[in-house]
């Protein structure tokens, strides 16, 4: 296999990396001082290699608008959505919640792009919607690491890691017409990624920083320790993994790139077994397989 190919694999493993690495960082920094400065250096480090591959304004300017508000949804809601449900639920069950956003693509395709929905589609959309309710149902058992405890209610934080998955499949299908129009995709990227990040620092001043617990150490006070985790997990996630997946959809198979990059939820069990020291339960196991074998189906269809 290519290794063009396989970029779609590397790129789950950044994503599974980046979310191994969040829980620690969001219980020090806060859900949104977290986002706001993972985003920020993300955006700073897609520009600069977006000046790198530009090559047309005019082009960009045309589709500038719809990257924007794919941004701003995609990532800006998105991605807060999807953190404050790590935090809430762990990284394991929100992973698999966000593994929504294949069935949502398909869904939101159906209502603004008159796509029809084949009886394949809809058969791997319920496996991936009863390998949902499996992995949170009876994925938790035998299991007592903070990541699996729940904070607050679990029905909200179904609903924010599910807000977010319908974000994230908002903002792909958004960013299309400008991929489909030859804009690179790493300056489309940094594009969305930018518009989101001057959205989270716009409101972290005008509203955020005044709701941080005094209990939580201000910014000045963390090591340099913490800066360097956020920065590598800006760089592994968002920088490394987007741009690795990206470059692979334009040089490779697209549905065998998209698909690799579908196994988060498998892949971040044995990461979660190395960093907890903690068997996953059979129902991870299964729920996550049914989850990945679903989206697998619609995005090979």
């Amino acid at each position: 296999m290519p290794f063009a190919e396989l970029s779609g694999l590397v790129a789950a493993l950044c994503w599974t990396l980046s979310s191994l690495m969040a829980p620690r960082l969001i219980e020090s920094m806060g859900t949104f001082r977290f986002n706001t400065y993972r985003i920020t250096i993300a955006a700073l480090l897609l520009c600069m290699l977006g000046l790198w591959r530009f090559v047309s304004w005019e082009t960009l300017a045309s589709y500038l608008p719809l990257l924007v508000l794919s941004g701003v949804i995609g990532i800006f809601i998105g991605d807060n959505c999807l953190f404050s449900a790590v935090n809430r639920i762990g990284p394991r069950r929100a992973g698999i919640l966000f593994a929504m956003n294949a069935p949502f693509s398909i869904l939101l395709a159906w209502l603004f792009l008159d796509e029809t929905l084949s009886l394949i589609e809809l058969i791997c959309c319920g496996i991936v919607l009863i390998g949902v309710v499996i992995a949170i149902l009876f994925g938790k058992r035998g299991q007592t690491h903070a990541w699996e405890s729940t904070k607050g209610s679990l029905p909200i934080a179904i609903v924010i890691a599910l807000i977010a998955a319908l974000c994230q499949a908002t903002g792909a299908l958004l960013a299309k017409p400008a991929l489909l129009a030859g804009i690179d995709p790493v300056v489309a990227s940094a594009a969305r990624v930018s518009a989101s990040a001057a959205c989270l620092l716009l409101a972290y001043r005008l509203y955020f920083h005044k709701r941080v617990p005094q209990s939580m150490s201000t910014l000045h006070s963390f090591p340099l320790i913490l800066w360097l985790r956020l920065v590598a997990v800006a760089t592994i996630g968002m920088v490394i993994g987007m741009s690795v997946l990206v470059w692979g959809v334009a040089n490779a198979d697209v549905g065998l790139v998209t698909t690799l990059s579908a196994t988060v939820p498998v892949l971040i069990l044995p990461g979660l077994w190395l960093t907890t020291k903690q068997r996953p339960a059979p129902g991870a196991w299964v729920g996550a397989l049914l989850v990945v074998f679903g989206a697998m189906g619609i995005i090979l269809h």
